[in-house]
């Protein structure tokens, strides 16, 4: 039996979509409106969405089919609402990019050793970092690299989340990964293997007396790995230490307060600014009595920039590297009635010096750069080969009398 498209008289149809998107925005507009102050003259707001119907109603010559078209003008609204706070890291998911994927036996399933953002512009994947010895790394896979493709299926049509999830599966099996990377022309396909491999937020070394310890990332596990990293490199006799949060995108913001806990002797580490109320966050006396070194770049983010502000303004570290992101913001998702969601900035994080980083990022009091080459093999990258390494470990040696 053929089957019959049914369509509706533009009024109608659109009547019924901006009465749905009214109930979303109204959703939104009470969770925003709780967190973001004077947002503005809200009755002007609905009266030139009001405006905008009987526009279309009157003058608008194609058909709206009532199956797609009306969730499209509900997504535009919404999405058009939280876009216009001009928070970049505050953004609406519809529902492809909010549904979640069930699996059903998670202790079965590995991933393949990126961290995964979403990227705004082309509603894709972005590789935010790949981690040292995962399979994406042996596979080739860079940070910047945008995925588009996973088992040939588009990232765009099945979802933001849907899509991270199936990067992870089975071990032994194997995913087909097709990305888009800066300054090539064409798509690059790629077949990771998923296999189990040791995920460690900390790493470090002794460099020439000099303590060095790379954090790529905080979790819940980063303060007891810090602390085994000071403890083992205090006894192999560090006079100092070098702190690398290069390509740290932040994490969890608890877990970078926890290790500057560890760090400082008591001081204030930041204050979290929220709508209900300011916390402030404080350190106790137990710390490291040695010469510190941050070293920073234009990828450290969120966390990451807390920790290397929260050192710099206490006095306790110099900074070495590029300017940082300029991220201060923690985000949450706020549900909505049509398994939908906004991503909502509701914390921002200030330093002891009670001047806010974001939008503006952290200079550095030492700049160094990387060019993109090196940025793109920085897990291979020696000592000598590293320019901002290799001037932390100089100004480090110059604090100790060691040159």
């Amino acid at each position: 039996m053929k089957k019959r498209k049914i369509t509706f008289r533009p009024g109608t149809v659109f009547f019924i979509a901006v009465a749905v998107a009214f109930v979303s925005v109204m959703a939104t507009y009470f969770y925003v409106s709780s967190i973001v102050n004077d947002i503005g003259k809200n009755q002007q707001m609905y009266t030139n969405l009001s405006n905008v119907e009987q526009i279309v109603v009157q003058n608008y010559i194609g058909t709206i089919d009532a199956t797609t078209d009306y969730q499209n003008i509900q997504d535009g609204i919404v999405s058009g609402y939280v876009n216009g706070l001009g928070d970049p890291y505050s953004y609406y998911l519809n529902q492809k990019n909010y549904k979640t994927s069930i699996v059903s036996d998670k202790a079965a399933y590995v991933d393949i050793g990126i961290r995964a953002a979403f990227d705004k512009e082309t509603e894709c994947i972005l590789v935010d970092f790949v981690r040292r010895g995962s399979p994406a790394e042996l596979a080739g896979l860079k940070t910047g690299d945008i995925i588009t493709m996973i088992d040939g299926k588009s990232v765009t049509d099945e979802g933001y989340r849907k899509s991270v999830r199936s990067l992870s599966g089975e071990e032994g099996s194997s995913v087909r990964i097709i990305v888009k990377r800066k300054g090539e022309n064409a798509n690059i396909t790629f077949n990771v293997s998923r296999v189990k491999f040791t995920s460690q937020t900390v790493e470090y070394s002794l460099i020439e007396q000099i303590g060095y310890i790379f954090i790529n990332e905080f979790t819940g596990t980063t303060s007891a790995d810090f602390k085994t990293a000071i403890e083992d490199l205090t006894a192999q006799g560090a006079k100092g230490y070098i702190l690398d949060v290069r390509f740290n995108a932040g994490g969890d913001y608890e877990s970078a307060i926890e290790v500057l806990d560890d760090i400082m002797p008591v001081a204030t580490i930041c204050t979290r600014k929220e709508k209900k109320g300011d916390q402030l966050y404080t350190s106790d006396a137990e710390s490291v009595n040695l010469p510190i070194i941050v070293v920073q770049n234009s990828q450290t983010s969120g966390s990451g920039e807390l920790f290397a502000a929260s050192l710099r303004d206490n006095g306790i570290a110099k900074i070495v590297g590029e300017k940082s992101t300029g991220n201060a913001r923690s985000q949450i998702d706020i549900a909505l009635t049509n398994n939908t969601a906004v991503r909502l900035s509701v914390y921002e994080y200030i330093p002891p010096s009670g001047e806010t980083y974001n939008d503006t990022g952290i200079a550095p009091d030492y700049p160094v750069s990387l060019d993109s080459g090196e940025k793109e093999h920085f897990n291979d990258l020696k000592l000598e080969d590293d320019n901002q390494l290799s001037a932390a470990v100089k100004y480090m040696k110059e604090m100790l009398g060691l040159i």
